[in-house]
């Protein structure tokens, strides 16, 4: 009895060797900003209203992804179970002459990793950048820094992987979007669900977590 325990012991153990701790790799490769109207979408069965579209800025971050098996191998068909993508932009506002940080996130699930790529995008609305700037259209130039902090159960942050999952536009080196010099608009940045774009390109996009 005692030797048959003794072996299954010795197998668990070996078991446990083998096996290998799955890792998700996450790299910020480059974040784009474009200015966006309001997309416009023909319904049927409802008395339609007149309104003129909107200035929207859109914010997307492509993303290198790879995930490794419970062997550490390399998995060309696997997925990221979940990563949370954190944005900061810097407006300057125009009554008070001062930068505002502006922030939001969003969390996505099963990040396809086939092709090594990955999208995630984030919106401001018309009125918080009519608000900021005094522009009904609003340029890129408004737009002083926008930061993108990646993070997730699961995903290698130590060494030289910490820095692939934070990127900004501007002043990289100095991380403004963890420091408090600048005052802040909490929830500003959109997810995508939350904006008239929400069913475009549903493709191109991972599927976001709802808030519980």
């Amino acid at each position: 009895m005692k030797l048959i325990l003794t072996s299954l012991i010795l197998a668990i153990s070996l078991a446990g060797a083998n096996a290998k701790e799955i890792a998700h790799k996450v790299v910020i490769k480059s974040i784009e900003t474009v200015i966006q109207q309001t997309p416009e979408f023909q319904v049927n069965g409802i008395k339609d209203k007149k309104f003129n579209p909107r200035h929207w800025l859109e914010i997307e971050a492509e993303l290198e992804v790879q995930t490794t098996n419970d062997k550490g191998e390399l998995d060309t068909k696997g997925f990221i179970p979940e990563i949370t993508a954190n944005w900061f932009v810097i407006i300057k506002d125009k009554q008070s002459g001062k930068p505002i940080m502006l922030n939001g996130k969003a969390t996505f699930r099963e990040i396809r990793t086939k092709d090594k790529k990955a999208y995630v995008s984030a919106y401001i609305s018309p009125d918080t950048l009519e608000k900021l700037t005094g522009e009904n259209k609003p340029s890129d130039k408004d737009i002083e820094g926008v930061a993108l902090v990646i993070s997730g159960p699961g995903i290698v942050s130590e060494g030289e992987h910490k820095k692939g999952l934070q990127k900004a536009t501007v002043h990289e080196d100095t991380q403004w979007w963890s420091g408090s010099q600048y005052k802040t608009m909490d929830g500003a940045v959109l997810a995508k669900s939350k904006t008239p774009f929400a069913p475009l390109w549903t493709d191109r996009y991972p599927v976001e977590k709802p808030e519980l």
